[in-house]
């Protein structure tokens, strides 16, 4: 008797045969282990130390990448900076994930006028200028994070360094996600109003479940496969559009950097010091074609087209 299989083993299958999707999972593995792990190991030093004797020095022992122009080892900088970007994009995603899923859902199952006004919004906000919308409400919810900020290192007791760099992002976060939904929205309706005509939806429904029910349990986990390949491909477009504000001075607050910030610091200093340059590119490029590598295995292993190849 032949063992039965399912799609998300069908789908697995496929995507272990996908070279690069599997050697970009190596490598995004390896990063994250990198940024996350690799600053609690001893020999990681302080991002922020200063130290102008050892100004813009060449990699060695001491120090793998070099230096800055302030003496500050460059491959601690590129860790931290790591862990920004990477939350960021990660964080943001998922900010815009969850409120692109919950909006598109509700207005492919609801249909009709309810579904008319919902997505009119998603048009008018698609016909104003994303960055400017990110930019203006990054500003407006910039002081309400700096008071939450004061209010957390008095309420907890932690040392500002170590509390401000992750509260500072949260503008970032808020921005990014509350203006980064409206593509998946669009996704996620269109998977739920091709779903919801189907005969397991109709038989929930003459069961007499509620319509909460029947969109959240039965509905929404048939169209998980193109949310996760949406995550891995905005999750780099994220990370691009906070190098972006941050280059223009909107994103990380200094002593605190990302990989845009060491980017714009090594493209202002490219033709004395190339190496500030290159090594946050490095990090940041590989995880961009990694990401990207990896939604578009997802998207040929998730292909329902091809469950039976």
């Amino acid at each position: 008797m032949e063992k039965g299989t399912s799609l998300w083993k069908d789908a697995w299958h496929r995507l272990a045969h996908n070279r690069a999707a599997i050697v970009s999972l190596g490598v995004l593995i390896v990063i994250l282990l990198l940024c996350f792990i690799g600053p609690l190991l001893p020999f990681v030093k302080s991002p922020t130390a200063i130290n102008l004797a050892n100004s813009a020095a060449a990699p060695s022992a001491a120090h793998w990448f070099g230096t800055d122009p302030l003496g500050r080892d460059l491959f601690a900088r590129v860790l931290y900076g790591g862990q920004v970007s990477l939350l960021v994009g990660l964080v943001a995603t998922a900010v815009a994930v969850l409120i692109g899923v919950i909006y598109g859902a509700v207005a492919g199952y609801a249909g009709g006028k309810i579904d008319d006004l919902l997505m009119r919004f998603v048009d008018i906000l698609f016909a104003l200028p994303f960055l400017v919308l990110v930019i203006l409400f990054a500003l407006v919810v910039d002081k309400p994070a700096s008071e939450f900020t004061e209010w957390m290192i008095q309420t907890t007791g932690f040392a500002r360094d170590r509390v401000a760099p992750i509260t500072t992002l949260i503008p970032l976060f808020i921005a990014i996600g509350a203006i980064g939904w409206l593509t998946i929205a669009r996704i996620v309706r269109a998977q739920v109003m091709a779903v919801k005509k189907q005969e397991f939806v109709e038989a929930a429904v003459s069961l007499g479940l509620g319509r909460g029910r029947i969109l959240f349990r039965h509905i929404l986990p048939n169209v998980i496969g193109p949310i996760i390949i949406y995550t891995t491909l905005a999750v780099p477009g994220i990370m691009l559009l906070e190098s972006v504000l941050s280059f223009l001075g909107l994103g990380v607050k200094p002593p605190n950097s990302s990989w845009g910030i060491l980017i714009k610091e090594g493209a202002d200093r490219m033709e004395t010091s190339w190496l500030l340059l290159f090594f946050p590119s490095l990090f940041f490029a590989s995880t961009l074609f990694a990401l990207n590598f990896l939604g578009d295995g997802l998207r040929d292993a998730l292909d329902p087209k091809s469950a039976k190849d």
